[in-house]
């Protein structure tokens, strides 16, 4: 088995799209206040969002209205340390984070 690998699979001429062997995903229900997830465990993990949120990684991350923006509904990849956990606050609306790590 590998972990952590994005691989780019082509299906049409001149197109490629991130694809991770998904493993199991947290959901982080966020509001006003930073919440955190668990330890990811992985080193990809592939996040969307309810409504448009901050984010940040790191071993105790605390996110702010300066962090990473994530517009809602627009998945994203991040490579990341195993122990690493993902932050989250509302941009202006409170919402769900979901966070799928590869395996």
């Amino acid at each position: 088995m590998v972990t952590g690998k994005i691989t780019a699979v082509c299906g049409v001429p001149g197109s490629a799209f991130p694809a991770i062997k998904p493993g199991a995903a947290q959901v982080l229900a966020y509001a006003a206040s930073s919440v955190q997830s668990a330890t990811l465990g992985c080193v990809v993990v592939r996040v969307v969002s309810t409504t448009d949120c901050h984010i940040a990684f790191g071993a105790n991350p605390t996110a702010t209205a300066n962090s990473m923006l994530l517009p809602a509904k627009l998945p994203e990849y991040f490579i990341c340390s195993p122990t690493d956990k993902v932050a989250a606050i509302q941009d202006a609306a409170g919402g769900n984070l979901s966070i799928t790590p590869a395996t």
